[in-house]
């Protein structure tokens, strides 16, 4: 999955997040323009651009998050979105999906370089760590997955 974006892409986009993790050092108080709301124990959390130092950067320092960037009109986020809730769903905290509107959240589009959607970043240390865009089978999915829970164990 990582020849989805080169190593280049990735470091420009850790680069990116790292500058907006040391800006973004306080969350603010605003209101979700989506009105999203999250329980403390779900695999799967709607994150805007004012919760995602906490949803992500923040939770990444306990657990790996995986964050799909994804947007109403997007046909091919249709698939994918469901089939990452799932596998979150099943992976019993294993790992965490954070859901992003771009269209209501631009900052983090922003900060991960949106160019097309779905795109999904890998988020392990406050650093991301590996992407995809597109709509991988299921299988390539779990393998990829695998091997990033491999590659963040103590």
């Amino acid at each position: 999955m990582s020849q989805a974006l080169s190593e280049a892409d990735l470091s420009a986009l850790k680069a990116r997040f790292e500058a907006a993790s040391r800006a973004a050092s306080a969350p603010t108080s605003a209101s979700s323009p989506d009105g999203a709301a999250t329980s403390a124990g779900s695999p799967v959390l709607d994150v805007t651009d004012a919760t995602s130092q906490a949803e992500i950067v923040e939770r990444s320092l306990q657990v790996l998050v995986l964050v799909d960037l994804w947007a109403s009109w997007c046909g091919p986020c249709t698939v994918l979105s469901p089939m990452l809730e799932r596998l979150a769903r099943e992976a019993n905290g294993a790992w965490i999906l954070a859901k992003v509107n771009v269209d209501a959240n631009p900052r983090i589009a922003q900060l991960f370089g949106v160019q097309s959607i779905p795109m999904v970043v890998a988020v392990a240390g406050g650093q991301p760590v590996d992407a995809f865009a597109g709509v991988p089978k299921e299988p390539q999915i779990r393998q990829w997955l695998s091997g990033l829970l491999d590659a963040s164990a103590p």
